[in-house]
């Protein structure tokens, strides 16, 4: 059967032979091939960039959810077309694939490279060829893992499976001894988080645009609700982007964030509607510390849910990248960028998500179960963690939520509500931004 699938192959290419008959097996059979050789070839074989184009493509609605990542994946593989000079897809030899994963190690990061010289991977790297590495640093061996050889073997099986290439997959295994070891996050201290909690965002500010400069008004936009919501939560940035009105809820006692996919109990919803979370782990309910209602988020809610508005942060603009795949941190991850140059914020291990660290911190103290903390996080556990009435909120865990106040949230109550109350004594005018 395989000879025969072979010969109608090569048959639909080249003509019948005078002395073949049809359904004859030849003794040696021809090599199956993913496209013609020779000056065939050169006209046949796409050119990688051309593969690219077509990887980028936005699929229809039936497959879009296939493409998830191919947008990230675009640097690299721009790189590798940029290094090879735009070969054509059979051109693509182990000896090729050697040269690339050999070259993706030496790619700065960006730090000290003019901007002109930055705008891609290859021009980074070619500038550090230039300047002999001058003041230049390599990237961290997880983005080499997690952004470039992942994006290439993406690419390489898009190409495979659309029938662009037929050689077998490479595989990337080059580090370069000065490739930079990847970062842990670490907590705020509190210095840090108060001198945050001190700027005019959240003590008085200018106006509605200009809320790092202080002045006479009183903003609790999207911004301010979505540093104090991650602080308090431990939630990430882009699921308080997602945040709807309804999402708030509450037991008759504790008022939590109904972070779950949807609500098995009303029943079954199209896959469209489901919340995009991070993982499985993801979906949760959360208790609401005290401090963020008494700083008005339930008023927030009801004035929005007065105005027939879904979206706790209807301001809040997510942002859509070329595969079609859609990130919601991305007004908060600027705004956090802005601020630490502002506080120059200069250790390297103090990262927007270092919000969750601060929360984990405080659970630890707290002597919180790991199984708690797990849920209250959003993090995988083991197998018995994922059973249980998990979309329920445990009275003892909102309690103990309710209860986390170490001497550092005492002091930012302070700071938040001393705001807040000039604002309802009419010393600071509020503005609303939605």
């Amino acid at each position: 059967m395989i000879d025969r699938l072979v010969q109608d192959a090569v048959a639909q290419r080249l003509p019948l032979l005078p002395a073949q008959k049809v359904g004859s097996i030849s003794p040696v059979s021809e090599p199956a091939v993913c496209a013609p050789t020779g000056e065939a070839a050169e006209d046949n074989s796409c050119r990688m960039s051309d593969v690219l184009a077509e990887f980028l493509k936005p699929l229809d609605r039936k497959r879009k959810h296939t493409a998830k990542g191919r947008g990230e994946a675009e640097p690299v593989i721009q790189f590798a077309i940029d290094f090879l000079d735009n070969p054509r897809m059979d051109e693509l030899t182990d000896a090729k694939w050697k040269q690339l994963d050999e070259a993706l190690p030496d790619i700065p990061n960006r730090d000290n490279i003019p901007r002109r010289f930055a705008k891609t991977l290859f021009q980074r790297y070619k500038y550090a060829e230039e300047t002999k590495w001058s003041q230049l640093e390599r990237v961290t061996t997880t983005t080499i893992k997690s952004r470039y050889w992942a994006g290439l073997y993406k690419f390489v099986d898009f190409a495979i499976a659309e029938k662009h290439y037929c050689g077998p997959r490479p595989k990337f295994v080059c580090i370069d001894p000065e490739n930079l070891a990847p970062l842990p996050r670490d907590a705020f201290d509190d210095d840090e988080l108060l001198t945050l909690l001190r700027l005019p965002l959240f003590t008085g500010c200018k106006n509605r645009v200009h809320v790092w400069q202080p002045g006479r008004y009183f903003v609790q936009s999207h911004i301010y609700w979505g540093f104090l919501i991650c602080i308090l939560t431990g939630m990430r940035p882009g699921e308080v982007g997602q945040l709807k009105c309804a999402d708030i809820r509450t037991d008759g006692e504790f008022y939590y964030f109904d972070l779950r996919p949807f609500d098995a109990r009303h029943g079954r919803v199209a896959v469209k509607d489901l919340r995009n979370l991070k993982t499985n782990a993801a979906g949760r309910v959360i208790p609401i510390h005290p401090l963020l209602i008494e700083l008005g988020l339930l008023d927030r809610m009801q004035d929005l849910m007065d105005k027939q508005e879904e979206r706790l942060f209807p301001e809040w603009d997510a942002y859509t990248r070329k595969d079609g795949t859609i990130r919601w941190s991305q007004p908060l991850s600027k705004a956090w960028q802005y601020v630490k140059t502002k506080l120059k914020l200069d250790r390297a291990d103090l990262t927007l998500y270092s919000t969750r660290h601060l929360m984990a911190d405080w659970l630890d103290n707290d002597a919180i179960a790991q199984r708690t903390r797990d849920r209250i996080l959003g993090h995988a556990s083991d197998v018995r963690g994922r059973y249980g009435r998990k979309g329920i909120l445990d009275p003892q865990i909102a309690a103990k939520i309710e209860a986390l106040e170490p001497q550092v949230i005492k002091q930012m109550r302070e700071i938040l509500l001393a705001a807040k109350n000039r604002a309802d004594a009419g010393e600071l005018t509020m503005l609303k931004t939605y």
